[in-house]
């Protein structure tokens, strides 16, 4: 019974892939709008443009960058008898409001709820036992329900590292970058603070079908959104192969 079993489970790891990957069929489908259209939207909007700062900046928590949005993941690696593998441990993501402007105007973006498909700014490994930077240090302090693996044993003739090996990813919105988003405008006659601002804000709604903010242009997010489940698509290919390999010799 282990074939079916794992044909099943597989089945229902390409389903839930299938669920993952609905905002990248959005995003791939759709065609951008100008800014300026947003005021009067009805529905889902695709924007692209220049993102910068409304109220300020927040500060991404493992390099202390000022940045619009960050989003951030700590792995482990972790050992079971013979076999290892880098875990997700910690994870999360930040941001505040920010400005959106193309050539025919500008739109305040609210972040919150979003998918984020955002590119690598910063990656570090620190092996167990190792010293972590300052930055990773008052992230572990302040930000993280995470120990620091900065751990040893010390036999006398000879000190042993027992912490674990870690890497720690963030990937930031940075003010004058390139953005896009998809997500749903209303109409706000108080979002005007700029000559250019519309009287619009978008972002999460029961109106659209997903909400999408990205540090590239359109093509750009979708890619990123896809890579984002390739390893779930990944284990549901093996999964639903080996079972399938069981199932047929179980038939003979």
């Amino acid at each position: 019974m282990v074939g079916p079993a794992l044909l099943l489970l597989g089945i229902a790891g390409f389903l839930y892939t299938g669920y993952r990957l609905r905002p990248a069929y959005h995003v791939y489908r759709g065609d951008t709008d100008d800014v300026i259209a947003a005021e009067r939207a009805d529905g889902p909007v695709e924007l692209e443009g220049t993102a910068s700062e409304i109220t300020g900046t927040v500060e991404a928590p493992l390099t202390g960058t000022p940045c619009l949005v960050y989003e951030y993941e700590v792995e482990e690696l972790r050992s079971s008898g013979k076999n290892s593998s880098w875990d997700t441990v910690d994870s999360g993501m930040g941001g505040l409001p920010f400005r959106l402007e193309d050539r025919t105007a500008s739109v305040r973006i609210e972040p919150v709820g979003a998918d984020l498909a955002l590119s690598t700014s910063a990656s570090t490994r620190i092996d167990g036992g190792e010293r972590e930077p300052e930055s990773i240090r008052r992230f572990l302090e302040h930000e993280s329900d995470l120990e620091s693996e900065n751990t040893s044993l010390d036999l006398g003739v000879v000190e042993f590292a027992t912490g674990n090996d870690r890497k720690y990813h963030e990937r930031r919105l940075d003010p004058g970058e390139e953005a896009y988003v998809f997500g749903q405008s209303r109409y706000d006659v108080e979002a005007r603070e700029t000559m250019r601002d519309i009287s619009a804000i978008v972002g999460d709604g029961p109106d659209t079908p997903a909400f999408v903010v990205a540090d590239s242009c359109q093509d750009g997010a979708a890619r990123l959104l896809v890579r984002q489940q390739l390893s779930w698509l990944a284990i549901s290919a093996i999964v639903f192969v080996f079972g399938l390999w069981m199932t047929a010799a179980m038939a003979f």
